[in-house]
């Protein structure tokens, strides 16, 4: 850990390579001409088909997404380059300090899941980041949790989605809010919905999100109106139509270690706006909402595909989280954390009202109180899950 984080210091993490990032780099990477090439869509399926080995001076990456389909993914140093040129931008753009104290609430595994006691962090001792478990957010945890926030007092807060929301939600319900001057939280790496990210400004004032992949093909990043500009330093983006919305295409131009054209992620968006008249005055286009990907669906008995299921639990009082999973063609399952002060007889009528609505009684509903929602092993949070028939356990 010591040896990590002091290379971490060296070359990631330091005032003249920040300042060299902000400052310097951008040359190296200029707004691309946004020409489609001419090419079929390409998938993962397509990639993993050609079975393409590890290149010279390249660095292997991993990546299942929701789809849960191992894939392997290679970057070339420009790759690596541009992506943390894309964050350190990002923060810049948002005025964040440029040697900035940094909380991270992003998956790291601190301790054991099974060790239920403080401390559910622990220190980088060069770069002075404070890393934070995402697998011990639970109602009684949350305590020690802001206790030790306002102790570090961190300039941003770097997190996943799902675990930020959870920390703001108990938050508002202990009445506190960062007392120090912040910066801002920053997410990406999981579907945030505008209802979600609503309440976390609620706590923490600021909050920008950040759309990627693993397979580095497209960069979307929210500016002060929430608006997801497409980043034209970065790639090709298309946003092309089919039967189930607006999706997300990107060509990669700067990593030769894995060059992908027309690449389509699998990622829908909303509000579409080619003109990129933003009042924040990025001339990028920009989209309005990321929706998620094409498989954080229910399947009905008739062959429906019921998506957007987020919204179903929009302002259900007494739920911190919950999670849809689909062990059959009959049965859905509905996890769910609860408010330690509400009653789960209401929730659980609640939760059914609002899931019958948009599923009608074609699925049996089962509901399971839960301490808190399993996490996948990189720490991040599936609101709906699909299993084989006769399969009723999730699997992380």
């Amino acid at each position: 850990m010591f040896v990590k984080d002091f290379l971490w210091l060296l070359f990631k993490e330091n005032l003249l390579i920040n300042w060299v990032y902000r400052h310097v780099l951008g040359s190296f990477f200029p707004i691309l001409q946004q020409q489609v090439p001419a090419c079929k869509l390409s998938d993962k399926g397509s990639y993993k088909a050609r079975k393409l080995k590890k290149p010279i001076f390249s660095v292997a990456g991993y990546t299942s997404g929701t789809t849960n389909q191992p894939m392997t993914v290679y970057r070339s140093v420009k790759s690596i380059l541009l992506e943390e040129y894309m964050v350190k931008t990002f923060l810049a753009l948002h005025r964040v300090p440029l040697k900035a104290k940094i909380a991270v609430l992003r998956g790291d595994m601190i301790k054991a899941s099974t060790d239920n006691t403080p401390p559910f962090w622990r220190f980088a001792p060069f770069t002075g980041r404070v890393f934070f478990s995402s697998f011990h957010l639970s109602p009684e945890n949350v305590p020690a949790y802001l206790q030790q926030l306002s102790k570090e007092k961190p300039d941003i807060i770097m997190a996943y989605p799902s675990s930020i929301t959870f920390l703001a939600k108990q938050a508002k319900l202990l009445g506190w809010v960062p007392d120090w001057s912040f910066s801002g939280v920053f997410t990406s790496s999981e579907t945030f919905t505008p209802e979600n990210q609503q309440i976390c400004r609620d706590v923490f004032g600021k909050v920008f999100d950040h759309y990627g992949q693993a397979e580095r093909v497209a960069a979307l990043q929210q500016c002060a109106f929430g608006h997801y500009h497409v980043r034209e330093d970065y790639s090709v983006v298309e946003f092309v139509d089919d039967e189930h919305g607006t999706k997300i295409v990107g060509t990669n131009v700067h990593n030769s270690a894995m060059p992908l054209r027309r690449y389509d992620t699998g990622d829908y968006v909303e509000g579409l706006n080619n003109l990129g008249n933003c009042p924040c005055g990025n001339h990028a286009p920009y989209v309005t909402r990321i929706l998620g990907r094409d498989d954080d669906y229910l399947l009905l008995p008739d062959g429906r595909h019921i998506g957007r299921m987020d919204v179903a639990f929009k302002g259900i009082a007494g739920l911190l989280e919950c999670q849809l999973v689909q062990a059959d063609d009959k049965t859905l399952e509905v996890h769910f954390v609860l408010e330690p002060s509400h009653a789960r007889a209401q929730l659980e009528q609640d939760l059914a009202t609002a899931l019958q609505q948009r599923v009608g009684d074609m699925l049996e509903l089962k509901f399971i109180q839960q301490r808190s929602i399993a996490r996948t092993k990189a720490g991040k949070f599936r609101s709906v899950i699909r299993l084989n028939a006769g399969n009723s356990s999730v699997s992380n």
